[in-house]
């Protein structure tokens, strides 16, 4: 009997930790879906693996839609995503994106697309071009939802690329306004600390009355 309890708990356990990893190895890493008046919408991914993948094709469809530049025998590079690498989507002209937040030229940034991001919540999927899906996240402004990112000009953040995305509790928001499209999440602020001023209306003991002190008259 205990045999069987220990294996059923087993097995359950197993169950939870393979439903709490993710998958995918391209994912949604950054999502801009409320910007401040005048900017733009954007969605960054991620290769999360050292495996390039041709993304000639490709197609974000949902609330918003776009779809990715044939392959190119002349820059055939230009159909690869390369491995830990990342692209930007966006609302806007790519050149004009990548002037607003100084995105390098090693960052690829595809758009215009067709849409708008929801403000109360909305669903990307991005899917190859066999039209299989590589990715989905449904995001929304209510619940547990950060409210940073709700019109205060911050992005939603993926907290963990090795877990599920499409999952409330693995989303953050940037500690930097305007988010870091192309760019490393800024880290969290550092932990406060007690001031190391000295409080100097109590005196500083420089000599105790009771120290023992000893004349060295080799001058050492």
């Amino acid at each position: 009997m205990k045999n069987s309890l220990f294996k059923l708990a087993f097995a359950f356990w197993l169950l939870t930790i393979s439903n709490d990893l993710d998958a995918e190895q391209i994912v949604v890493n950054e999502v801009m879906y409320n910007p401040k008046e005048g900017e733009p919408e954007w969605i960054e991914l991620a290769n999360i693996t050292a495996t390039p993948f041709d993304i000639a094709n490709w197609k974000i469809r949902g609330n918003v839609e776009l779809d990715f530049p044939e392959f190119n025998k002349a820059n055939a590079s230009d159909s690869f995503l390369k491995h830990w690498q990342k692209i930007i989507l966006t609302n806007i002209n790519p050149e004009e994106f990548r002037s607003l937040y100084g995105v390098p030229l090693s960052v690829r940034v595809f758009g215009p697309w067709v849409g708008n991001l929801p403000n109360e919540g909305g669903r990307v999927t991005i899917k190859d071009r066999n039209n299989v899906q590589v990715c989905t996240l449904g995001y929304n402004d209510r619940g547990r939802w950060p409210i940073a990112a709700d019109g205060a000009g911050h992005t939603l953040v993926l907290k963990d690329q090795n877990k599920k995305i499409d999952d409330w509790r693995n989303w953050t928001f940037s500690k930097r306004p305007g988010g870091t499209p192309g760019g490393d999440p800024v880290a969290g602020a550092e932990t406060s600390v007690d001031s190391p001023e000295v409080d100097l209306t109590s005196g500083i003991v420089l000599l105790d009355y009771g120290d023992r002190w000893k004349y060295n008259d080799q001058n050492k």
